[in-house]
């Protein structure tokens, strides 16, 4: 163990594994499973359990991608495309602040009535919505490949792993749960339910990437250590 980690005694013997591991496949998860680490165990760090939240789901969101390759040809290119509907819509003579323009409500009987668009507008519409809709991957579809692309062996056991991907998918949304700005004083995590759970989410991960999945026993010993 490198020096600049003896000091910290939270460096266990799985956690140098998984950090190993992120090292040679994953190099900035890697980084922000450390960064997770170190803020997890520093009670003083400010804002520590949204980082840390961050971290979680930015490491289940992009594993997949990293490990199995990228499923779409690239981002949705939002910016441009609302650009380009919002000159189309300016043109047709719909105003930006969704107020009927005169032209329309002397047409209509009712407020309430639907609003006829142009054809071309309402296509620029459907596809951006379209494709927006196509670039996220369902959850479950996104743990199966990546589990599949760490271990080939786990095609073959598919079905196998849909109680352990349930488990990763649930103890990876909790986090995300907590990613954001608290809007209440509610929102605080108890310290102990916290670490409880970062634990379960290196357990689950850390058994993937050792191969642990390669045995039906292998996952219930996983999920029986979960439920425990």
């Amino acid at each position: 163990m490198g020096s600049e980690y003896q000091a910290e005694t939270y460096w266990t013997e799985a956690r140098l594994e998984l950090r190993a591991w992120f090292q040679r496949n994953a190099f900035s998860l890697g980084e922000l499973y450390e960064g997770a680490l170190r803020m997890l165990f520093d009670s003083q760090f400010p804002g520590r359990t949204r980082f840390v939240a961050h971290a979680v789901r930015e490491i289940r969101n992009s594993l997949p991608d990293v490990i199995a390759g990228a499923t779409r040809s690239g981002q949705v290119q939002y910016p441009n495309r609302v650009d380009a509907i919002a000159q189309k819509w300016l043109k047709a003579g719909f105003l930006q602040d969704g107020s009927l323009p005169t032209s329309v409500t002397d047409q209509l009987d009712l407020p309430s009535a639907d609003v006829p668009i142009p054809r071309h507008l309402f296509l620029n519409i459907a596809s951006l919505i379209k494709d927006h809709v196509d670039s996220h991957e369902k959850r479950s579809d996104q743990a199966l490949r990546l589990f599949g692309a760490i271990s080939p062996a786990n095609q073959q056991l598919r079905d196998s792993l849909r109680p352990t991907i349930r488990l990763w998918l649930e103890v990876t949304e909790w986090f995300v749960g907590y990613a954001h700005e608290p809007r209440t004083q509610k929102h605080n995590v108890n310290s102990a339910e916290f670490l409880e759970h970062f634990e379960l989410f290196e357990t689950t991960l850390g058994a993937l990437v050792r191969g642990f999945f390669r045995t039906v026993e292998g996952l219930d010993e996983i999920l029986e250590d979960a439920n425990s």
